[in-house]
């Protein structure tokens, strides 16, 4: 269906109406951005500069013009540098990288609870000894509780998340590949499965505070403060849920909340 589409906004026009007083109602399409890509970012071509960007899945997106083998939209939310910008994909890519499907936008609570304090060996760090704390993370509706590590630096620049419930942010831009992509390698040679989304991070607003706290949601064995996801072949579930959810009324800016306890 994308060429039909594509063909819509290249051919659709609207009658002029110089009536003194009148009104004219114009319909705004909206779509919601998708990346079958196993990184889960979906590269754009910003308008104005001709950079190309990455924008998070489910990014709500109004539809303006179609044009020399590109459609062109603005980003309409989200936690991005480029929400009201003007961005493109080429025609061919439109059908699967724009959905009419929103995100789920009743606010959900994820739970961490805290855990025994140890030293573990990770493997995918070439067996480097860290000094775990360890957590578990349940999800609504995904059953058996996640492992995760709230820190393993203890140098006293970092500490475990505070108890408390905080709000989960929408990702804003891609983290370096070079942090999580041999977890990736990793998973693959041990049979836990394919990855995705290893470079999607997702910022936390801790209670009290105001935009990210430099805390994360993220993939790894390794935490300074975060949430991270030290099972790894439970982080697809941790990802799929988390992206596909927004909190109400937030402008696409929050996904979720999380509750912290010991």
């Amino acid at each position: 269906m994308a060429d039909s589409y594509v063909d819509y906004l290249r051919n659709r026009c609207a009658q002029t109406n110089c009536n003194r007083g009148s009104i004219h109602t114009a319909t705004v399409e909206t779509r919601y951005t998708r990346a079958p890509f196993r990184d889960r970012w979906l590269l754009v071509r910003r308008e104005k500069t001709g950079e190309k960007v990455s924008i998070c899945e489910y990014t709500k997106v109004t539809m303006i013009k179609a044009t020399g083998g590109r459609t062109y939209f603005r980003i309409a939310d989200g936690h991005s540098d480029y929400v009201g910008e003007t961005v493109s994909l080429s025609d061919d890519n439109v059908d699967r990288c724009l959905s009419k499907q929103p995100p789920n936008t009743v606010t959900q609570t994820l739970k961490v609870r805290y855990g025994k304090r140890s030293v573990a060996l990770s493997e995918p760090r070439n067996n480097q000894a860290l000094d775990q704390q360890w957590g578990t993370l349940t999800i609504p509706g995904v059953s058996n509780a996640i492992t995760v590590t709230l820190n393993s630096v203890w140098n006293g620049s970092f500490k475990p998340i505070p108890v408390g419930t905080h709000r989960i942010m929408a990702p804003d831009a891609p983290h370096d590949a070079s942090y999580t992509n041999f977890y990736v390698d990793y998973a693959k040679t041990k049979g836990l499965g394919d990855i995705v989304a290893d470079q999607v991070w997702f910022p936390l607003e801790l209670a009290g505070s105001r935009g990210n706290s430099s805390r994360y949601i993220h993939i790894g064995n390794l935490s300074e403060g975060c949430v991270t996801a030290y099972a790894l072949d439970r982080w697809n579930d941790v990802y799929s849920f988390l992206i596909s959810h927004r909190l109400p009324n937030e402008q696409g800016k929050y996904v979720a909340m999380i509750e912290v306890a010991k």
